[in-house]
C-alpha cells in the first residue's frame, strides 16, 4: 500500500497536466495501430470469460507465465490507485487525454511501482486500442484467473450482527468441508440487520440462504396459499 501511494505522490503532475491535455496528437494517430498483445504465451486461465475484457484479461494472464504473483500484484495496485485517486481514475477514463500524454503517465506510475514488464507493454496496449477505460473491469477479471489457478475460494459470510472469533472459526470449517478438496478459503465476513438473523454465506456461485428474514419470506408464501 505504502508504493502505491508513494507512485500516487510521485506522479502527481504527470496525472494534473495529463487531465488539462485532451488534444490528440495527430502523429500519435498516424501510427497508431490495434495490435495484439506482443508477450509470451503462456497456459489458459482455468475460468474462461468470453467477453472483451476477459479476452484481454486472459492474454494478460497467458503473458504472465512464472510471473503471475508479481503481475497479480502489480495490476491489483493499479485499481487500488484508481479507487484511491480521482485523479489518476480521470485519467484513466477520460477519452480526450492524447495517448502520448497517458502512455507517458502510466509508464512513470508502474516504474515507481516496480511493474513486470508485461504490465507495461499491457497497458500501452490498452491505450492504443482505445481500451484503457475498460481496465478496472479486466484488473477484476484477472484476479478471477488468478484465484482459480491459485485454488483461492472467496467465501462471503453475512449475519445480523458480528460473529465471534470461536463463530467466525465455526463457519469457516464448516464451509471448507463443502469446497473441494485442497481449495483455500478466503474469508469475508459482513454484517446486515436486514436478515434479522441466522447467516447467508456466498461461496463462489453457490448461495446458503439460513437468515430469519427469508425463513419467514417462505412462511409467508406459504400461508398466503389457500389450504386444499
Amino acid at each position: 500500500m505504502a508504493i502505491v501511494r508513494g507512485a500516487l505522490r510521485v506522479c502527481q503532475p504527470f496525472v494534473a497536466r495529463a487531465a488539462a491535455r485532451q488534444v490528440v496528437p495527430a502523429s500519435f494517430v498516424a501510427v497508431q495501430q490495434t495490435r495484439g498483445f506482443a508477450a509470451a504465451v503462456g497456459k489458459k486461465p482455468k475460468y474462461e470469460d468470453g467477453t472483451l475484457e476477459g479476452r484481454y484479461a486472459t492474454a494478460l494472464f497467458m503473458a504472465s507465465g512464472s510471473k503471475l504473483q508479481k503481475v497479480y500484484e502489480d495490476v491489483i495496485g493499479l485499481r487500488t490507485m484508481m479507487e484511491e485517486s480521482k485523479d489518476f481514475k480521470l485519467l484513466i477514463e477520460t477519452p480526450g487525454v492524447d495517448p502520448e500524454t497517458k502512455v507517458a503517465t502510466l509508464e512513470a506510475v508502474c516504474k515507481k511501482m516496480g511493474a513486470e514488464p508485461a504490465v507495461v507493454n499491457f497497458i500501452k496496449v490498452l491505450v492504443e486500442n482505445k481500451r484503457i477505460k475498460m481496465l478496472a473491469r479486466v484488473v477484476d477479471l484477472f484476479e478471477v484467473f488468478y484465484r482459480a489457478e491459485k485454488n483461492l475460494v472467496v467465501c462471503k459470510v453475512t449475519s445480523a450482527a458480528p460473529l465471534s472469533s470461536s463463530q467466525q472459526g465455526q463457519v469457516k470449517k464448516a464451509m471448507e468441508q463443502r469446497a473441494e478438496k485442497g481449495a483455500q478459503m478466503i474469508m469475508e465476513f459482513n454484517t446486515n440487520a436486514s436478515i434479522m438473523g441466522g447467516l447467508v454465506v456466498k461461496m463462489g456461485d453457490a448461495v446458503f440462504d439460513n437468515s430469519v428474514a427469508t425463513r419467514l419470506e417462505r412462511i409467508q408464501i406459504q400461508l398466503m396459499h389457500p389450504v386444499e
